[in-house]
């Protein structure tokens, strides 16, 4: 049977198994509850950005954060600069997916050419540095050089003004920070310089290896924006049938019959092997289709979900990470900061030092003081 909710346009269910498959990988974009919540809060920041450079999202892998960065790109494109079509030189929002090199240091030379190609900067693979040079008959040429990080990086900054760019998001911003080794502070530094000098937002989405990365200073802290985007509560019970509304949805999306079981579900089953995160349940059920595809049955059924989950020593860990992750976001309460900061006791106050007295002089070694000797000493 169909789902009586059913998505999928009635024609994509006679398209070949490979139609039906990209349809489901990328055809649709899933707008549930836990999704629209970090997405209001990240549109807020954006609007309320007072002397705040960065907007720094993280959550445990696969909640749905590269989804999260399509929307807020919209969000800009649509709502944040409704009118930048008038202007044929406007870009408001570029977002680029920070690589994982297999080098030691960050490549800033490629982030900067990821985001002068997606601003559409002419020519980025010729930019060059121009010097002059004297030949043997004392004739100056110009000749071409390999040009500097510090040059790209200026024009970059010069083709964001150009394009009156007003968000940058840079997802798998773990990524930058990973290669770190002792110099996150400086590569977020960077970051923030570059927002300062351009008048440009940026947003940055992670995994919780950003909370374990990012040093948590109070500089940092008070020109960034953090948020979290956390997986569903199985213990509250909104979250429980958010969840369930979301599960659902996935399913009116499948471009197959379903089996009667799985519009009736366990949810703590479905819930403990997705780890309560909607971007590994799609993965799960895009694996479980294409199991059935290629097995040439017409209906996905709990038997294809079984046999394409992830293996418990994978949601073991993934759970450890959405733990430790959901710790670095706890929030003391104020009464606690009151006892720590106000009601603490003030350092004792240090004993005063005496001070010498004017016209005398330190003794020397073997130098006697200046005293009467005792009469009739023996």
């Amino acid at each position: 049977m169909r789902h009586p909710q059913s998505k999928v346009p009635a024609a994509l269910f006679e398209e070949s198994a490979e139609v039906r498959s990209a349809y489901f990988a990328t055809g649709f974009v899933l707008r549930h509850d836990r999704l629209n919540g970090v997405f209001q809060e990240t549109v807020t920041a954006l609007k309320e950005r007072t002397g705040k450079h960065m907007v720094v999202v993280a959550g445990p892998t696969g909640v749905g954060k590269t989804t999260l960065a399509r929307r807020v790109t919209d969000y800009v494109f649509q709502d944040l600069v409704p009118n930048w079509y008038e202007d044929p030189a406007c870009i408001p929002c570029v977002s680029v997916e920070l690589r994982m090199d297999s080098q030691n240091g960050f490549d800033w030379k490629e982030l900067y050419t990821q985001v002068l190609v997606a601003l559409n900067e002419p020519l980025v693979d010729h930019k060059c540095n121009i010097r002059t040079t004297t030949d043997y008959q004392k004739s100056q040429v110009m000749t071409g050089g390999h040009i500097k990080v510090s040059r790209l990086r200026t024009e970059l900054e010069q083709a964001l003004k150009e394009r009156k760019t007003r968000v940058l998001i840079l997802d798998e911003l773990q990524h930058l920070f990973k290669h770190g080794g002792g110099k996150v502070e400086q590569y977020y530094d960077v970051l923030k310089s570059i927002s300062s000098r351009t008048d440009c937002a940026i947003v940055g989405i992670g995994t919780y290896e950003l909370c374990f990365m990012m040093d948590w200073s109070g500089q940092m802290n008070r020109v960034t924006d953090y948020l979290q985007f956390s997986r569903y509560d199985f213990g509250a019970q909104s979250d429980l049938q958010s969840f369930f509304n979301a599960y659902s949805g996935l399913l009116a999306h499948v471009p197959m019959d379903l089996d009667e079981q799985l519009l009736r579900p366990d949810l703590e089953y479905v819930y403990i092997r997705c780890c309560g995160c909607v971007g590994i349940l799609k993965d799960w059920i895009y694996r479980a289709m294409n199991r059935a595809i290629n097995e040439g049955t017409t209906a996905l059924g709990v038997k294809h979900l079984e046999a394409t989950m992830h293996s418990p020593k994978a949601l073991q860990r993934i759970i450890e990470e959405i733990k430790e992750g959901e710790a670095s976001f706890y929030q003391p309460d104020i009464d606690e900061l009151k006892s720590e900061f106000i009601g603490m006791h003030s350092p004792a106050p240090s004993s005063p030092v005496k001070e010498k007295k004017a016209g005398t002089s330190p003794s020397h070694p073997g130098v006697r003081k200046p005293k009467r000797d005792p009469i009739n000493a023996s």
